[in-house]
């Protein structure tokens, strides 16, 4: 009886992992700047950017190809996405930069929503400006 709970309770787990992986969305970005995300710092590099809609928020995962390094994030919340970004039909990334600071803010995969990321402030009352990087479509393995 113990086999048959074990193995119900593995094929279940197994079920939602495959599940999850098949509804996450791949895409790449070039960002040719270093920028924080979250509380990482990022080198400019080629992104693997992965959507994964989980239960309760969507997470990302941002994978830089050259130095290996990455980044989970959890959704702050979401708005309304631009409508620039939306009549364009491209997914997007948006940072918002001041000085030689940048930090990552937004990203919209499609639809009528993006996800909106906690970024800083500027402390010394520099301009700040939102620099928006073109995200592609990357079939996973």
């Amino acid at each position: 009886m113990k086999s048959l709970v074990l193995h119900s309770m593995f094929a279940a787990a197994t079920l939602v992992a495959v599940a999850g992986s098949a509804s996450a969305q791949h895409l790449t970005a070039e960002i040719p700047f270093a920028f924080r995300a979250g509380t990482a710092l990022m080198q400019p590099g080629t992104y693997d950017v992965v959507a994964d809609p989980g239960m309760a928020a969507t997470m990302f995962r941002l994978y830089n190809r050259d130095t290996r390094a990455s980044v989970a994030l959890v959704r702050r919340a979401t708005r309304d996405a631009s409508k620039v970004w939306i009549a364009n039909g491209r997914p997007m990334v948006a940072f918002r930069c001041s000085g030689g600071n940048c930090a990552l803010s937004e990203v919209w995969t499609g639809g009528a929503e993006s996800t909106v990321f906690a970024a800083p402030t500027s402390p010394s009352g520099d301009p700040v400006r939102v620099v928006e990087v073109r995200l592609t479509s990357n079939k996973a393995d």
